[in-house]
């Protein structure tokens, strides 16, 4: 059996300052290519553009609102004021009727619900617009559902 030399400890590879400076003066100059910054502040653009805002679903606090019902906010937009969020409510849980003061998108994801007289079921979408009101919501089987609206509309889902 080879026993394993110790790790190599590289401050003591450290050159003279001597030759040091007298190696970096010998090297030619290199003149960058003249597109180099360019390209470089190119990636870090596409890179920033395409970064996006992630939440995992282990991620994030539910936070209660009502008796059987909770959210987890998703993206608060401070510069529309709008919030995305997700809306888990129980069996029997209600939600108060409302006026939109933008576009509501409204997805459910799990479950299903009655707004007034339609039942929205896993895979409806529906749209609310600015200015309409919404009736109460109720759901019997329980919900998880995916909105985005004015902050206005939903202070308890923005931070």
């Amino acid at each position: 059996m080879n026993p394993q030399p110790p790790p190599k400890d590289f401050t003591d590879d450290v050159l003279d300052a001597a030759l040091d400076r007298g190696l970096l003066e010998a090297a030619a100059p290199v003149t960058p290519p003249a597109d180099l910054r360019a390209r470089v502040l190119g990636r870090v653009h596409a890179t920033a553009a395409t970064t996006g805002v992630m939440s995992r679903a282990s991620a994030g606090m539910w936070k209660p609102v009502s008796p059987g019902i909770e959210v987890k906010t998703l993206f608060y937009d401070e510069a529309q004021r709008m919030v995305s969020f997700l809306l888990r409510a129980q069996p029997g849980a209600q939600l108060p009727a409302h006026h939109h003061h933008a576009y509501e998108e409204c997805l459910v994801l799990q479950g299903e619900f009655t707004l007034g007289d339609v039942t929205l079921r896993a895979g409806d979408f529906e749209l609310g617009r600015p200015g309409e009101a919404h009736p109460a919501a109720t759901t019997h089987t329980g919900v998880l559902v995916y909105l985005r609206g004015a902050g206005e509309d939903y202070p308890f889902a923005c931070p």
